[in-house]
């Protein structure tokens, strides 16, 4: 059926960005975090502005920085209405921007639709390339704050919907690559679920585990309509949809976050495994009685280094891990607050839309939880590790303390026994001794000298037998 199918009717585009605006998030590397400090007007308008020039619109926006609650429209107006600024543009599209602010993030809203009513004027899929013009929609580079944006395109088909949803696959997938300016071939985010939504047809690209490495799209939703009921229903509860579409988004972006940190921790886990704990194994082994030598005892101390800043990093990331996990849970039960919010508007179950949080978002953090509990071993391990290596050092130390203090025993008793022989000799030569290749010259040795020679020769006769009896009393 689908290959049947070259236009649609009335399609409308709608976006939804979202970032943290205040707060603590964290950097790339997951070592470090940045403290966010709040609205920012400027950066509203540039969202705004680099896509309204896309479309030649030139739209003044009053965007307020005050923080009058905890969720509030960034427009200024009426405290009584939405503060919403439509426009048209040239191309005779028309469309709507909608900022808020939502708890901690922006949430960014853009419609932007072709009037006309189904049945009455088609609008060809080559056409669909006018909804993006020079790709402005497609997502930005990654960055710590951004938590991403979802794409919802909707159009009129003039037929009957199909038994299978699969049949319109095809089609849905050719209008992304219309939209997008692709070529046949070029990639797109496979699709990840198909379901039935107020009778409509809603097809879901991009897996919620996919960064934009992996998916430069984003979040892809297009919507097959049949007839204008699914319209009215979700006029009922559309203003629930960019709440419900941020949560999305924060359980995601804590999940892909996760897969960062649980790489920094696997990581470190491996350097302990291929490096350190070869090199700790090394000196445990070594069958020495004597301290370390000194390039020994450095190496030693250098190990120790290394191993307490892996210890240090390790913890932050699984710090990092158990505030993925602790996110995913809150927004997991904000999630289905928001959704049973919007049926209870419409007065219809979305099962499709409900099924990201029985299954995605209850997986994530068992998936989470599941590395933490591997990964906690390894604290106890390097902990274990760095406790090894401070008490080689402490064992060699006391060694060392303790052949110090031989070693001046030694030399103390030496010491003592010279200076006693020296203290004696003036008793034992009253008068210069003549040796024997003296007399012919008859040149005699002072009893200064001789007393200094003696002293010297016993103290280290005394050395001697001491080191050896010491040497002795060890091997026992």
């Amino acid at each position: 059926m689908s290959q049947k199918i070259a236009s649609i009717y009335a399609p409308s585009l709608y976006w939804f960005a979202y970032q943290y605006h205040r707060g603590l998030v964290t950097s790339s590397e997951g070592t470090t975090a940045k403290i966010l400090g709040g609205i920012n007007p400027q950066w509203v308008r540039n969202q705004y502005d680099r896509i309204l020039k896309k479309f030649e619109v030139d739209l003044e926006l009053d965007i307020r920085q005050d923080e009058s609650a905890q969720d509030f429209d960034l427009l200024r107006g009426s405290d009584d209405e939405r503060a919403i600024a439509f426009f048209t543009t040239p191309q005779h599209l028309e469309g709507f921007i909608y900022p808020q602010s939502l708890h901690d993030s922006y949430a960014l809203n853009f419609n932007i639709y072709h009037p006309e009513s189904r049945g009455k004027k088609e609008y060809k899929l080559e056409d669909l390339a006018k909804f993006n013009p020079e790709n402005c929609f497609k997502p930005e580079p990654e960055f710590a704050s951004n938590l991403g944006q979802t794409l919802l395109l909707s159009g009129y088909l003039n037929t009957t919907a199909p038994e299978n949803i699969r049949d319109l696959e095809p089609l849905a997938k050719q209008c992304w690559i219309k939209f997008f300016h692709l070529e046949n071939g070029k990639p797109l985010p496979p699709l990840y679920r198909a379901y039935n939504l107020f009778g409509g047809y809603l097809y879901e690209y991009g897996s919620p585990k996919a960064n934009l490495e992996k998916n430069p799209y984003g979040h892809l939703l297009i919507w097959f309509l049949f007839e204008e009921y699914p319209t009215l229903m979700l006029q009922k509860c559309y203003w629930e949809l960019p709440e419900l579409l941020l949560y999305y988004h924060k359980i995601s972006k804590s999940f892909q976050d996760s897969r960062m940190y649980y790489e920094g921790v696997d990581r470190l886990v491996t350097h302990y495994e291929t490096t350190l704990n070869p090199a700790i194994q090394t000196y445990l082994n070594l069958q020495k009685k004597s301290p370390f030598s000194a390039t020994e005892l450095q190496n030693l101390k250098t190990t120790l280094k290394i191993l307490l800043k892996t210890s240090l990093n390790y913890t932050k990331e699984l710090r990092n891990l158990e505030y993925a996990h602790n996110t995913i849970a809150i927004n997991s039960k904000n999630y289905q607050t928001s959704l049973e919010r919007m049926e209870q508007q419409a007065q219809r179950g979305m099962e499709g839309l409900r099924l990201f949080h029985d299954k995605e978002a209850i997986a994530f953090q068992e998936q989470i939880r599941a590395d933490l509990n591997y990964f906690y071993p390894g604290s106890n391990l390097l902990n274990e590790a760095i406790a090894t290596i401070r008490g080689l050092v402490e064992i060699d130390q006391a060694e060392r303390d303790r052949y110090l203090e031989q070693q001046i025993q030694t030399f103390g008793t030496a010491i003592a026994f010279g200076a006693l022989v020296a203290s004696l000799s003036p008793l034992l030569f009253d008068h210069p001794m003549t040796f024997p290749w003296q007399e012919q010259h008859g040149d005699r040795l002072h009893p200064f000298i001789i007393a200094v020679l003696l002293s010297i020769a016993a103290a280290a006769l005394v050395w001697v037998v001491a080191r050896l009896i010491r040497w002795r009393w060890n091997r026992r």
